[in-house]
């Protein structure tokens, strides 16, 4: 979980970094270009990565099933008084469910932007195209706000509790990931809800 879990926050991030070429232009000269330079410097390659990454969640989502199964069964009946830790936070209680939106929110983004038809935009058309006209519709705009806050949550204590899985346990490391954790989540979700946002304020009628 903890190993799977870095990698996928790696992806976020290299993810997060190619898409800001999007505010580079107004025509998608640049996202355009990286789009094709991914294309063309790695070839066949990036279908490997695909594989790779899709493995990572399959690995990442059946360790998540598995541990929230066992830890039901530990306890099958509950608690008659629900006990809330000073170190817990909604994040940490609700990983399972943030999980859950963060999965539904992949499986919508894939079907936009990886297959040849999307669920709003016409097949055929380029790639800036797309994200220009999901991300002007007010409706779609706002389901990718509410994803990339979905994946801020669930970053900001599965960073933390990664560390804690490797072994890494002690007051003042515990206290530095919890920190670096919520920046980077806050970083992620920030990110990755600006495009939705800057989309709706200012992108109208920029499709190529």
């Amino acid at each position: 979980m903890a190993v799977t879990g870095f990698m996928l926050v790696g992806f976020l991030i290299a993810h997060l970094a190619g898409n800001l070429s999007l505010f580079v232009d107004k025509d998608g000269t640049a996202f355009t270009a990286y789009a094709n330079g991914l294309h063309e410097t790695l070839g066949s390659l990036l279908y490997v990565a695909e594989v790779g990454l899709l493995l990572l969640f399959v690995v990442h989502i059946r360790i998540a099933i598995a541990l929230t199964l066992a830890n039901r069964a530990a306890r099958p009946s509950g608690y008659r008084h629900q006990q809330v830790h000073d170190s817990s936070t909604p994040a940490s209680r609700n990983m399972f469910i943030s999980g859950s939106v963060v999965m539904a929110f992949i499986v919508v983004h894939l079907i936009n932007f990886r297959f040849a038809e999307g669920l709003a935009v016409p097949d055929g058309a380029s790639l800036h195209t797309k994200v220009v006209t999901l991300l002007t519709n007010p409706l779609w705009a706002a389901i990718y706000v509410l994803g990339a806050l979905a994946i801020g949550v669930h970053v900001s204590h599965g960073f933390r509790s990664a560390f804690q899985s490797l072994g890494v346990s002690h007051p003042r490391a515990n206290k530095l990931a919890a920190r670096v954790g919520w920046a980077i989540a806050a970083l992620v979700a920030i990110g990755f809800a600006s495009f939705p946002i800057v989309a709706l304020i200012s992108w109208k009628g920029q499709t190529s």
